[in-house]
């Protein structure tokens, strides 16, 4: 009854924001994103599984009753063949018998929820972004007061071992004072998301910092976020996200495009993470990097089995479910000759075939080669870095899974999609021309 009480509260949040405003709906998801994998540790129900999924469905039901002004049609023209094509060839793989209709529903789950996120983020206008970075800023800080208490107190205190987050309790190869201690994981179902969805968030901090006004409540609530969120990477202790995180602040330090933020408090901020990091031997991970054959390693691991031979092997994929998208574990016995490879592109192959891995490869160069931001574009920065980020995302696919079915953080990946490929439009002259195109015209009189 706890389980099906939280989706139900799940459901009205999200619908209700979404019917105030697209940002606030978006914001409430990914809150529920940040939350689902405490609740479905600590609720002890199949049905805690699906409390983002039901969170998703309030924001899709609001959003689809929401009117679209002109503006947001002409940003989604482009993207609504992609987003069809996405979601249309895996609805059409349910019609094959290739796995059990459980395992094909949780498959096509895992393909498609996501998708919608290119349009939500193509719909955003500028006076969105502010808001929905100031929420994504509280809900940072908020996971990262919960990671200084698992660092305090341990995280068995928080995540009760079960079969839902034994990957929390393998993942202790923090070594410090000859002993392994755990990565902290927030609030998420992993360190390894934790950190992700930290990374990805700052595209959006970063850029709306650049806009804040001094002395102004934003500011100070995003400054704050920057250094949690950066904190929250190296308590996760992920390797990769932490280059990234690095590269992001190397690239707009500079660019020399911080806004309205005084180099005196982005230096600050920079120097103050670099000494914590530095004092601080839990957060040191990252430097196992410039070990001899760490990278190459870590590679081969994920590359060992050519994708060429699953191709052949299963032209049109082994079945939605069957190749690798995660799977409950109370339904894991149902998947027919289950393929897993350490390759996110692999798995596309092995439940959509090779037409499936055609649209996303098709997808993702198309998005890549969308005109750059404006250096005009009050967002050129924001822009930039998730662009980067996306970049960054779809390159290093081939080394994992999860890159398209992970929660929240496919969310953001694909809202910064749907958000960089989308025409920039100058939103005042539009509306203003939508406005006087609406008004009644006078009547002429007649010369007769």
């Amino acid at each position: 009854m706890v389980a099906i009480g939280i989706c139900i509260v799940a459901f009205l949040v999200s619908f209700l924001a979404t019917r105030y405003a697209l940002w606030a709906g978006v914001a409430a998801v990914f809150g529920w994103g940040y939350l689902y994998g405490i609740i479905r540790a600590n609720v002890g129900s199949p049905v805690a599984q699906f409390v983002f999924d039901v969170a998703f469905a309030g924001l899709f039901l609001a959003a689809v009753t929401r009117p679209v002004n002109a503006i947001q049609r002409y940003r989604l023209r482009g993207l609504m063949p992609w987003v069809v094509c996405l979601i249309g060839w895996p609805t059409a793989l349910l019609l094959v018998p290739s796995q059990h209709v459980l395992i094909q529903l949780v498959g096509w789950r895992g393909n498609v929820l996501f998708v919608p996120f290119i349009l939500y983020g193509a719909m955003l206008s500028g006076r969105d972004l502010p808001m929905l970075a100031k929420s994504l800023a509280i809900l940072n800080i908020l996971v990262f007061i919960v990671a200084i208490a698992e660092t305090i107190l341990g995280v068995p205190v928080f995540y009760p071992f079960n079969a839902v987050d034994a990957i929390i309790y393998k993942s202790t190869d923090v070594i410090f004072d000859g002993e392994n201690h755990y990565r902290i994981p927030g609030t998420f179902t992993h360190a390894a998301a934790y950190a992700t969805c930290m990374v990805a968030s700052m595209p959006l901090l970063l850029g709306a910092l650049s806009l804040e006004r001094a002395h102004s409540w934003g500011r100070y609530l995003l400054f704050a976020a920057c250094g949690a969120s950066a904190i929250g990477v190296f308590l996760a202790a992920s390797r990769s996200e932490a280059a990234v995180l690095i590269l992001m602040v190397a690239i707009m330090t500079a660019s020399g495009r911080i806004g309205h933020l005084s180099w005196k408090g982005w230096v600050a901020l920079v120097f103050g993470i670099s000494i914590l990091v530095a004092l601080t031997p839990r957060m040191q991970r990252f430097f196992t990097l410039t070990q001899k054959g760490v990278i190459t390693d870590r590679i081969h691991m994920s590359v060992n089995e050519s994708i060429f031979d699953l191709i052949e092997e299963y032209p049109l994929g082994n079945g939605l479910g069957g190749g690798g998208t995660s799977v409950p574990y109370f339904l894991q016995d149902l998947v027919r000759d289950p393929v897993a490879m350490e390759n996110e592109y692999a798995r596309i192959v092995a439940e959509q075939g090779i037409p499936g891995l055609l649209v996303w490869v098709g997808f993702i160069i198309w998005l890549l080669t969308r005109r750059p931001p404006r250096k005009t574009d009050p967002w050129f920065m924001g822009k930039w870095l998730a662009r980067l980020f996306c970049v960054i995302s779809f390159a290093t696919a081939p080394l994992g899974t999860g890159l398209l079915n992970a929660i929240p953080q496919t969310g953001m990946l694909l809202l910064f999609a749907g958000w960089i490929a989308a025409p920039e439009i100058d939103e005042r002259i539009a509306a203003g021309a939508e406005s006087s195109r609406r008004q009644p015209k006078l009547p002429v009189a007649s010369t007769a």
